[in-house]
């Protein structure tokens, strides 16, 4: 009873809640035309909302975070800012508003976003955005391959014995040659991050020190090679650069692979692909299941000169209301999890097939918590290093693992 007290003088408040006079904000945002298109509806509803913010949104479709900074180092710092791995470059250095005391003080139920998406965009125990968009990596497979091949379509139960089983049988050859691999993924780093969790692996542990040349790591990243190397259902570096360096996407729209891993964009891709039979499914598991959150989060600037304005406008761009221009225009994933898993999302029309869209929301308590700290990129770079090496067979794993474990410790400390 108090608690339902606490939330309606909360709600009461917020709905009457003016401001001495009109507030101007400016939101910066990445990517396409449609994305632009998306973000000014959405400030439109703000708008509605409350009618004292004014949304103005900033469109930098190259060099982002270049120009950003450029900006924030003039001291003409944007009040809300879209970022994405890269969050914690920016509040190491201050520039960002931590967002606890304020979800506090709203009331806000994070519960709306999953917990991988929060512990990204958190730093030693702060909230620094809220997850505005979240696309899960995901399984993409042929449904004529498998139902040739008599097999049952890939799930969430799946094992990686599953994944290899099924690759084998749908791997096709014609003497030396491949002419359609049963599995594709390549040296990006979400493929090979979610197998590493998924064995249980990690690349930080809890007190930010770096794990990298364990047990787990080295068996998922071998399983993941051998995928290539030892059990040749899957191409390699070389393989790609031979069919003109095409990858994981095109390989699947030309039905050489029968299983992809990739994100939600290559649903309208697949559009322009009438004649293949696909659908979606999540990720499987080794030792847990995990994937990998294409998204992005909304954060504060910390010199923003109306916090109080830049909060509610970044908890209503999250609510689901205000998420819900990102489904009507079949842009992306929504972070708010009742959008995502309401029939507004799962019934919308992505393709003139049906899809399992219902694949996004199972995969919500998938979403691992990378390590987004502000030494990411390096991180990235060092991987990156060696990881190629590895990829190419040039360098054992165990090797290219125990490498990045000691650059990570030179990086980190």
């Amino acid at each position: 009873m108090k608690k339902w007290i606490v939330a309606s003088l909360v709600l009461v408040f917020l709905l009457t809640l003016t401001f001495a006079e009109p507030v101007k904000l400016v939101l910066t945002h990445w990517g396409n035309d449609l994305d632009n298109k998306v973000y000014n509806e959405r400030a439109k509803l703000l708008h509605e909302k409350y009618p004292d913010i004014t949304l103005e949104i900033m469109h930098i479709p190259g060099d982002y975070s270049q120009k950003v900074q450029t900006m924030i180092a003039g001291g003409m710092a944007p009040d809300i800012l879209q970022l994405a791995e890269d969050m914690h470059a920016y509040s190491s250095k201050g520039q960002l508003l931590g967002l606890n005391a304020m979800v506090s003080e709203h009331g806000l139920d994070l519960s709306r976003f999953s917990a991988g998406l929060l512990g990204q965009y958190s730093y030693k125990g702060e909230l620094y955005g809220l997850p505005d968009r979240s696309g899960a990596m995901i399984v993409y497979y042929n449904k004529d391959f498998f139902d040739e091949a008599g097999l049952a379509y890939p799930d969430k139960s799946w094992k990686w014995a599953d994944l290899l089983s099924a690759a084998q049988k749908l791997t096709v050859r014609e003497g030396e040659l491949v002419t359609r691999y049963g599995f594709a993924a390549g040296d990006w780093w979400p493929w090979w991050m979610s197998f590493m969790a998924q064995n249980g692996g990690k690349i930080l542990d809890e007190n930010g020190e770096p794990v990298v040349n364990t047990p787990e790591n080295i068996e998922a990243i071998q399983f993941y090679n051998d995928l290539v190397y030892k059990y040749g259902v899957a191409p390699s570096r070389v393989d790609f650069a031979n069919m003109g360096n095409i990858g994981p996407d095109q390989l699947f729209a030309q039905g050489k692979t029968a299983m992809e891993i990739t994100g939600m964009w290559n649903i309208g891709s697949l559009q322009n692909v009438p004649e293949l039979n696909w659908d979606i499914a999540p990720l499987w598991g080794e030792k847990v299941n995990a994937t990998v959150a294409f998204g992005s989060g909304l954060s504060i600037s910390s010199a923003c000169k109306n916090k109080e304005a830049a909060f509610l406008a970044i908890e209503f761009l999250t609510s689901f209301d205000g998420q819900l221009p990102i489904v009507d225009n079949l842009q992306d994933a929504p972070a708010n999890l009742e959008l995502l898993n309401s029939p507004l999302f799962l019934d919308a029309p992505w393709s003139a097939n049906p899809i399992n869209m219902n694949a996004f929301g199972d995969s919500a308590d998938m979403i691992m918590d990378i390590p987004t700290v502000p030494e990411w990129n390096e991180i990235l770079k060092a991987f990156g290093d060696y990881l190629s090496e590895v990829f190419m067979e040039n360098m054992s794993v165990e090797e290219g693992l125990e490498n990045i474990q000691e650059e990570l410790e030179f990086v980190l400390f």
